[in-house]
C-alpha cells in the first residue's frame, strides 16, 4: 500500500510538472522549435584597452592636474598651483597672499562650494556651455589596438586593430578622446572608476537590462534573434555582490527600451545585422543608451553567461551629458577638453544643416548572466540556463584576476 502512495504521489508530481511547463514555458507545450534563453546585463562601461604605444607622451593625468594646469593659465608657477590646488578643501583655493583663485574650483556637478551655478567669474557653470573657454589640447589615444567593432566595413586611416580577434578596421574614435585619461587607461579586471562606481550605485535602483536569444538549437551554429529590453524589477545581488544568476525578471512592455536584431551564432560567438539600439538607463548613470548602426561581439559561455561588446555611432552630447553630470569630481577628467574632442573626432550622423557630425564610434564592455524572463502575467519568455560564473557585475573584481576582455 505505501508503494502504490509513492506511485501515486509521484504521478501527481509528474502531472502537476507538465503542467507548469505547458503554462511556464510555451514554446514546449505547443511543440515549438524556438528555444530561448534569458540574460540580465551584470556589468556595462566604456570598452578600455591600452598598451605602451596608447599615449607615447604620457597621460592626462586626473582631476588635480587638471585644476594645477588650468591655475598655471592664470599665470601661476607649478609650485604655487599644486599649492592652491592642495588647499581647495581647507580654504576654498587661495593663492598665498589670500586671493581666491575661481580656475581651482572643479567644473559640473554642482561646481562653487556655495551651491550655485557661478565659476570663476562667470555668473553660470561652463561645464553647461563648454565651448566658452578655450580648448586645453588633451593627449588623444594613438596606436594600433582598441576594442571595438568595425562598423563601416572599411579600414581607413583612423580605423584600430582589435586586440585580441585581430579584426582590422575598428571604428572607435570614443577610446581616442578617453584613452590617455587615467580614470580610462586600465585594462580589465580594472574598471574606468567613474562608470563603475556609477552602475554600482545604480544597479541597485535602476531596472535591470535584460537580453534574450531565440533560435533553433542556440548550443549550435545557426541564425537567431537577440532582444533587448528594460525590466520592471531591478537585480539582485548574492553574497560576494556578484548579480545573482537564476533570477526572474518581469520584461517592461514598453516598447521605448525593446530592441530586436537578426542575428547569428557561429562557434559559440554571437554577432548581429546592424540596427539602431535605444535602453532607457537612470540618474547617476547614463540617461540612455543608443547607437545608430548597432554590432555586437558577445562569447556564450559554458556557465550560461555572456561577455564581449557592443558598439555603434553615439550621439556624443549624450557622453558628455553623462559626464557633465557626474562633474570632474567623480569625472576625473577634463570637461572642458573631453567636450572639444569628441566634437572634433565624431565621425558620423552629420547634422543637415551644419554638416557637424553628432554621433561618434564608440564600443562598451557588456557582461550577462542567466536569467528567466516573464511577461507582466508570469508567463514564461526566457529560460535560464546554466548555473552562470561565480562572481559576475561591479563589486566583485578584486575577487578575480581572471575576468578576460572580449
Amino acid at each position: 500500500m505505501k508503494s502504490k502512495k509513492n506511485n501515486l504521489y509521484i504521478r501527481l508530481i509528474v502531472s502537476a510538472s507538465a503542467l507548469l511547463l505547458g503554462v511556464f514555458a510555451p514554446h514546449i507545450a505547443f511543440g515549438q522549435k524556438k528555444e530561448v534563453r534569458g540574460f540580465v546585463i551584470s556589468m556595462v562601461h566604456t570598452a578600455t584597452y591600452y598598451d605602451e604605444q596608447t599615449c607615447p607622451e604620457g597621460t592626462n593625468g586626473s582631476r588635480p592636474d587638471v585644476l594645477i594646469r588650468r591655475v598655471m593659465r592664470d599665470g601661476y608657477n607649478r609650485e604655487e598651483a599644486v599649492r592652491i590646488v592642495s588647499g581647495i578643501r581647507a580654504n576654498g583655493g587661495r593663492d598665498d597672499e589670500g586671493n581666491l583663485v575661481g580656475s581651482a574650483i572643479v567644473l559640473g556637478g554642482g561646481a562653487s562650494s556655495s551651491g550655485d551655478q557661478s565659476w570663476n567669474g562667470y555668473s553660470f557653470n561652463p561645464a553647461n556651455v563648454p565651448s566658452v573657454l578655450p580648448d586645453p589640447m588633451s593627449y588623444n589615444a594613438v596606436g594600433r589596438f582598441a576594442i571595438g567593432l568595425n562598423l563601416d566595413g572599411k579600414v581607413g586611416p583612423e580605423s584600430w586593430e582589435h586586440p585580441f580577434t585581430g579584426e582590422i578596421g575598428i571604428d572607435n574614435q570614443m577610446w581616442r578622446v578617453l584613452g590617455c585619461w587615467d580614470a580610462y587607461h586600465v585594462n580589465k579586471p580594472v574598471n574606468p572608476y567613474n562608470e563603475g562606481i556609477a552602475w554600482d550605485t545604480a544597479v541597485d535602483a535602476m531596472p535591470a537590462w535584460l537580453v534574450a536569444i531565440s533560435g533553433e538549437d542556440l548550443d549550435s551554429d545557426g541564425d537567431v534573434v537577440v532582444t533587448f529590453d528594460r525590466a520592471l524589477n531591478i537585480p539582485l545581488r548574492d553574497a560576494f555582490g556578484s548579480i545573482m544568476s537564476g533570477a526572474s525578471f518581469a520584461v517592461d512592455p514598453n516598447p521605448r527600451s525593446h530592441n530586436e536584431f537578426k542575428g547569428r551564432i557561429k562557434s559559440n560567438i554571437l554577432t548581429i545585422e546592424p540596427n539602431d539600439f535605444y535602453m532607457q538607463g537612470e540618474s547617476q548613470f547614463y540617461p540612455h543608451l543608443q547607437f545608430t548602426g548597432t554590432q555586437l561581439r558577445f562569447e556564450l559561455r559554458e556557465d550560461g553567461s555572456m561577455v564581449g561588446h557592443i558598439g555603434g555611432y553615439q550621439p556624443w552630447r549624450d557622453y558628455y551629458h553623462y559626464l557633465s553630470v557626474r562633474g570632474e569630481t567623480d569625472g576625473m577628467i577634463d570637461l572642458i577638453g573631453v567636450f572639444y574632442d569628441l566634437k572634433r573626432f565624431a565621425d558620423a550622423e552629420p547634422d543637415p544643416l551644419t554638416g557637424e557630425n553628432t554621433a561618434i564610434s564608440a564600443a562598451y564592455f557588456i557582461e550577462a548572466v542567466p536569467a528567466f524572463h516573464v511577461d507582466e502575467k508570469g508567463m514564461l519568455l526566457a529560460d535560464s540556463i546554466g548555473p552562470g560564473p561565480k562572481l559576475s557585475g561591479p563589486a566583485v573584481s578584486q575577487y578575480s584576476s581572471t575576468r578576460q576582455q572580449q
